[in-house]
């Protein structure tokens, strides 16, 4: 098992102003080892009707020219240990700030 770093995040839900639907639920910010942080992480809906499970994307842009039609991780973890890690907080801090909760929790 690998020795992760301390990670802390920060969720902010994010409401349409036009009260349109959309699938994005949240934008977070994942911090590592209080050195590192990893900014414009969503946090969005499945889809699927009926289905609202949350799940975690990791910043990624538009490829230009030849490559427009592909999109390109800015950042993401390496590890699979790493990605299960961070996702699993970013969700939790969803769901405590979806239910009002305002409790800290760092890993």
């Amino acid at each position: 098992m690998e020795n992760l770093p301390k990670l802390d995040a920060r969720v902010r839900p994010y409401q349409d102003p036009s009260n349109r639907p959309t699938k994005l639920m949240a934008f977070a910010e994942l911090m590592i080892a209080d050195a590192f942080v990893i900014k414009g992480i969503r946090v969005l809906k499945k889809a699927e009707p009926g289905n609202d499970e949350p799940f975690v994307v990791f910043p990624a842009e538009k490829g230009k020219g030849a490559t427009a039609d592909r999109w390109f991780d800015l950042a993401h973890p390496v590890t699979a240990e790493a990605r299960c890690a961070a996702i699993g907080l970013i969700l939790e801090r969803y769901r405590q700030v979806s239910a009002g909760a305002a409790a800290p929790a760092r890993v």
